[in-house]
């Protein structure tokens, strides 16, 4: 006698190609966030090389990153002052100090907000503050590696980028 053998189909099968399925789809999913997260940073992280020009002040031994689009003039005194020609309310101005005025700047500010930080030699004070008896709040900067002071001034939200950025040589 010939018996014909019954196939037996396992009764999960559909369950297991699903989760097949699914494992599947969650590795491709987590490459793809892997891999485009990656072009993120590496654009996040190089935008600002790409997009930023550079000023370096040989008379008073500073550079500083700016945006691309903004422009550099001398003020009266001659000073350099970074002004965006877009928003013509958002510039900077860079005066160089001695060191020992800083107690007369920070005297001449009424300060709502400060931010220190260091980076080697190089301290950086971020403020937000009233100069004299303006009622205008500034942006300002007050960078010094101990051998100068660097007074920064101004209008913008690029005062902390400006800051870090900025160089005494």
């Amino acid at each position: 006698m010939h018996h014909q053998l019954k196939k037996v189909l396992h009764p999960n099968r559909y369950f297991i190609w699903a989760i097949f399925a699914l494992f599947f789809s969650g590795a491709a999913l987590l490459s793809y966030i892997y891999i485009s997260g990656y072009y993120f940073d590496r654009d996040f992280i190089f935008a600002e090389l790409k997009t930023n020009k550079l000023f370096l002040d040989n008379q008073f031994n500073y550079s500083a990153r700016y945006p691309h689009n903004w422009q550099l003039e001398r003020d009266e005194v001659g000073n350099i002052v970074f002004e965006n020609p877009q928003n013509l309310s958002e510039s900077l101005v860079v005066v160089p100090l001695k060191p020992k005025d800083e107690k007369a700047v920070r005297k001449a500010l009424t300060i709502i907000k400060e931010n220190n930080t260091a980076r080697g030699d190089i301290k950086i004070a971020i403020i937000k503050g009233r100069i004299d008896a303006d009622p205008e709040i500034y942006d300002i900067a007050l960078i010094t590696d101990g051998n100068s002071l660097f007074y920064i001034y101004g209008h913008s939200s690029w005062i902390s980028r400006f800051a870090r950025n900025f160089n005494i040589y």
